[in-house]
């Protein structure tokens, strides 16, 4: 096996490569979720999910607020791009890992806020759900969630990593 291609034996890199499978998986099922409601939209179906009580997907989905504003684009198009960008940071990353290379020091940086920007747009899809709708989708929750651990997966991957106790901090 050539050192480009074997696995990483320091366990400070081969953690550093699950976070960045973790923003890659999360940025992936995000992905099949705005794929299926995107077309749904387009199609004019309604999604399978509940539909009575708070959880209702179908009310959600046909809201003033699932469209980007002042357009009759799904705010899932938008939710699309974030995604694949997402992937690409984190794709970035394992590149360069199995290449043997460093990331570019804004890489990280970079998926952190690009992570922060999606946690933002939740809050105001959250608020938009809870307050204006007094509803909620269990598809939005679910891309919720993913983009709230790809925030916490891109914040764990800023911290230094030692590979020593405590005791030798700085």
């Amino acid at each position: 096996m050539s050192a480009l291609t074997a696995e990483p034996t320091d366990p400070i890199r081969r953690r550093d490569g699950v976070g960045a499978w973790l923003l890659v998986a999360f940025g992936a099922i995000g992905l099949g979720i705005s794929v299926y409601l995107t077309t749904l939209h387009y199609a004019g179906l309604a999604p399978v999910c509940t539909t009575g009580g708070i959880v209702n997907c179908a009310s959600v989905l046909k809201s003033s607020y699932s469209n980007v504003p002042g357009t009759s684009i799904p705010v899932t198009v938008p939710g699309m791009l974030w995604c694949l960008v997402s992937i690409s940071f984190a794709a970035a990353s394992l590149v360069q890992g199995r290449r043997g290379l460093p990331e570019p020091r804004w890489l990280r940086p970079g998926h952190a806020l690009w992570a922060g920007i999606g946690m933002l747009s939740v809050l105001y899809f959250i608020y938009a759900e809870v307050v204006a709708l007094h509803e909620i989708c269990e598809w939005c929750t679910g891309v919720h969630i993913l983009v709230f651990l790809s925030l916490i997966t891109a914040l764990v991957r800023l911290q230094p990593a030692y590979a020593t106790g405590p005791e030798e901090l700085p």
